[in-house]
């Protein structure tokens, strides 16, 4: 009997759990992320305003920007700068009723456009060439992604978010964000 009392009131106290984000809020937030390449962090901002809630959470909607920058040295003293400037759209079902609500995990669809430039620098030479790299072009990208906030606060949270897609950049972001 003690055993279906506790699953009883642990049943209760998840349907009542407050849900952080609701309908009409919105969350504001910076991050810094990690990518395999360049070993240089990858910044970033993002906007979610939630637009419709379920009993088992909410749906958000907005944009992100990201830059990540970073130098390959070569053996014969050349260099090249690579520049990411990624601009995206991205919507993300949150998970916002779980325990007392200050987790809350998502699962997320992002579609943007990621701008590459470099730079070559020939020491033999003097001269800088801007000259494209093929292993990194601009264009469109799609990717998943899977993430949670944690809330100190009802006002700000803590954030990991992880991605992959058709975009060689899988950075892992940590973050915070501000419910405005």
């Amino acid at each position: 009997m003690k055993k279906v009392f506790i699953i009883v009131l642990m049943f209760v106290s998840i349907l009542s759990a407050h849900s952080q984000v609701k309908e009409r809020d919105n969350l504001l937030g910076g991050s810094i992320g990690l990518w395999s390449a360049g070993n240089e962090p990858v910044f970033g901002v993002s906007f979610e305003s939630f637009v419709a809630e379920f009993e088992s959470g909410a749906i958000g909607i907005g944009g992100l920007f990201r830059y990540h920058g970073y130098n390959e040295n070569y053996n014969n003293g050349d260099s090249r700068a690579y520049n990411f400037s990624s601009l995206g759209f991205q919507s993300n079902y949150n998970f916002n009723k779980i325990g007392d609500g200050k987790f809350v995990p998502y699962l997320g669809l992002t579609l943007g456009y990621n701008n590459v430039s470099n730079t070559y620098t020939n020491v033999n030479r003097n001269g800088t060439i801007v000259q494209q790299d093929n292993s990194y072009n601009s264009g469109t990208w799609i990717w998943g992604q899977v993430g949670a906030r944690y809330f100190f606060s009802s006002r700000v949270a803590g954030s990991f978010r992880v991605g992959i897609g058709n975009n060689d950049f899988y950075p892992l972001e940590l973050g915070i964000d501000f419910k405005l």
